[in-house]
């Protein structure tokens, strides 16, 4: 079981190599000024290890005012990568706290540290079913890692959600006690900013997202994945004698369907995974992708049907979600039609908020902790790979940038939202030669290129400067 330490020598711990919190300068000045007030009423998380897993900018910021002590929960064993990162996410995500907890009063003389035990917390209300599982989870593994803050009058402020786990595994809930009018100032300050979350630091580079692929109508079609945005967009829409190209296709179920039904369709798929190999690429199978569309658009032009099914929620930045989306724009013929669906803003807030998490028999999907751009990030397989949500607002301007028509399809609290474009827009030629060279040249392992992609970007650019009338 974890140990509890009062009074844990700062000097002694090692950061973690990531911290999902930026704090702005203004932020930690805040942090230092609540640390004054209250002192330290949540412990830091320290692995078996020795290293620092949740409570960076609190140790931080004790350092910044003078103190060499931090409250600290001591975890004992090996915590896996994955679970040091779920650590720090739910240690400093007080925004999903949403269920009701109240325990004993005590006399306005009690301040500081306590222990309650399970028979003596009631949860009044329950939310965030979603996130009670992965800490419920994590408690099960590890022992009680986490902690409350309660006011004299028996009133939880902070990380309800945490207590009703502990009270329903029947365990000692470990409390920090406030004055009513303490507890309720630091209300205040904890809706005030402590930062934002930011995966930039992680480096996640574009060929880990071939983890976040779907199977897509493997084996039994009749109980497979099937992909919404093909089923009820593009299958119903596609007319006999058009062009078909699939941007980032995945493992090519649907494309090659098409294909077997006789229309002229090709994909791309820069992150092809290896057939019997875990975790490993075949540069060669998208360089053969690369070559048929080179020979293809010289002879037959631009495509009438461009689909991109999935892709947006697997950017890694902004900027690549540019390249691709100009792409796609490449792709188009000037009367043709552009077909997205991605993963809404709504599915994401939907599971902090208590929705159930979900196993698709590859991966348990982590909760998202989004970041100011729409950006969550989870370790799996040993790798980080991150996910982009839009709502229709977003999604519209999007495509607004690229495209002179566009019709947003969905609902903003479904799970997927859909863009159906025409009328590809003219791009600067600068904008449209980077974004090809970036999505038809993509970096891999250990920095290799295959550097197979000019003759294409020549064809596009040339392409489109006859579609644009250049």
């Amino acid at each position: 079981m974890p140990e509890f330490v009062e009074a844990y020598p700062i000097a002694t711990l090692k950061p973690a190599p990531y911290n999902p919190r930026r704090l702005s300068p203004e932020a930690f000045e805040r942090l230092q000024q609540s640390l004054k007030l209250f002192s330290c009423v949540k412990p830091v998380i320290v692995n078996g290890n020795g290293i620092l897993v949740a409570g960076h900018q609190r140790t931080k910021s004790l350092k910044a005012i003078g103190e060499d002590h931090a409250p600290a929960i001591l975890l004992s064993g090996h915590v896996s990568t994955r679970d040091e990162i779920q650590f720090n996410l739910l240690h400093n995500s007080i925004e999903t706290d949403g269920s009701k907890v109240r325990v004993p009063a005590c006399g306005e003389d009690a301040h500081g540290w306590e222990w309650i035990q399970p028979d003596d917390i009631t949860a009044v209300s329950r939310s965030n079913a979603a996130v009670q599982a992965e800490i419920r989870r994590l408690v099960t593994r590890y022992g009680t890692w986490g902690s409350i803050v309660a006011d004299h009058e028996g009133r939880v402020v902070l990380n309800n959600d945490y207590a009703v786990v502990v009270a329903d595994l029947k365990l000692p809930l470990l409390c920090y006690r406030l004055s009513v009018q303490e507890a309720d100032e630091l209300m205040v300050w904890l809706d005030g900013d402590y930062g934002v979350y930011d995966y930039s630091q992680l480096g996640i580079k574009p060929y880990n997202q071939h983890w976040c692929q779907m199977h897509r109508l493997g084996g039994d079609e009749g109980t497979s994945n099937r992909s919404t945005t093909y089923e009820q967009h593009v299958l119903p829409a596609l007319r006999p004698g058009q062009r078909v190209v699939d941007f980032g296709a995945g493992e090519l179920a649907y494309i090659k369907r098409i294909k077997s039904q006789g229309f002229d369709a090709h994909w791309y798929e820069p992150h092809v995974k290896a057939a019997g190999k875990q975790n490993a690429l075949d540069i060669a199978a998208t360089v053969s992708h690369i070559r048929d569309l080179q020979r293809d658009i010289p002879a037959n032009g631009l495509y009438d049907v461009v689909v991109l099914d999935s892709v947006l929620n697997s950017v890694t930045s902004l900027e690549f979600e540019q390249f691709v989306v100009t792409a796609c724009n490449s792709l188009l013929a000037a009367g043709g039609t552009f077909y997205t669906g991605t993963r809404s803003l709504g599915s994401a807030t939907r599971r902090a908020s208590g929705r159930k998490a979900r196993n698709n028999g590859r991966y348990r999907r982590s909760l998202e902790f989004l970041d100011e751009d729409g950006f969550s990030a989870t370790f799996r397989a040993g790798v980080w790979t991150t996910q982009r949500f839009h709502d229709l607002d977003t999604l519209r301007e999007l495509m607004e940038r690229y495209f002179g028509e566009v019709e947003i399809r969905g609902r903003a609290d479904g799970s997927n939202i859909y863009a159906v474009c025409r009328k590809p827009l003219a791009l600067p030629e600068e904008q449209r030669r980077a974004a090809l060279e970036a999505e038809f040249n993509m970096e891999y392992p250990a920095g290799y290129r295959h550097g197979r992609h000019r003759p294409l970007v020549e064809a596009l650019m040339r392409a489109c400067k006859e579609r644009d009338g250049g």
